[in-house]
């Protein structure tokens, strides 16, 4: 009897005990992403969240950053809040895909901002938000189910100065519009009469030395 037969008879008869291999039925289902929690509230404590935008002066320094929005709309308002505001803090967050345009954005705020950049200061915090996502199973008679998954965070808080006039959110002791950007103006004169008399100092000092 050959021995070949045999060996092969043998892993035949394996074969035939293991049966046939049965693939295991998934559930086909549709994923839906849920809108993450956000950040900072959309409006602050006691302010209607019915009325107009522009009516909102308080906590206009929160921004939260996503890839929905252009880089230089970002940097306008950056500016405003800070020029037209009188604010002397922004708090900016992102999550996720977000975070690169947030980057951008922190690294391009000191050059547009009319300060000198040892008088801008950024804090970064990292961190993982928890988010939910809803599965919608195709099949009508099933439940729907949630699952959760963990997505990175990160918050940038740029602060000019010491930080200390910023107005308190929902606070007692916030200003008025108009005296924040009469404020904001006075800042900005600053500056500019600053910059104006910088030339005229180095041109005084080469004069002085072509004399000497």
């Amino acid at each position: 009897m050959d021995r070949s037969n045999v060996g092969r008879d043998k892993r035949k008869g394996k074969e035939r005990s293991l049966g046939p291999i049965r693939t295991p039925v998934t559930q086909s289902h549709r994923v839906n992403k849920l809108e993450p929690p956000r950040p900072f509230p959309t409006v602050p404590a006691g302010v209607s969240a019915t009325g107009p935008r522009s009516a909102h002066h308080e906590g206009k320094n929160y921004i939260t950053i996503t890839r929905k929005t252009n880089l230089g709309a970002y940097l306008r308002r950056c500016k405003d809040v800070v020029l037209k505001d009188g604010y002397k803090s922004l708090h900016l967050s992102a999550l996720g895909a977000a975070i690169p345009h947030l980057c951008i954005l922190a690294a391009s705020l000191p050059e547009i901002l009319p300060f000198p950049a040892e008088e801008i200061r950024t804090e970064v915090f990292t961190g993982t938000v928890d988010v939910q996502d809803e599965l919608v199973p195709d099949d009508e008679d099933e439940d729907i189910s949630y699952r959760t998954r963990a997505k990175s965070s990160l918050s940038v808080v740029v602060i000019i100065g010491d930080g200390v006039d910023e107005p308190t959110v929902g606070g007692s002791k916030w200003a008025s519009r108009g005296k924040r950007r009469k404020r904001a103006a006075v800042v900005w004169s600053r500056v500019e009469d600053a910059a104006a008399s910088e030339p005229e100092s180095q041109g005084d000092e080469q004069s002085d030395s072509v004399e000497r």
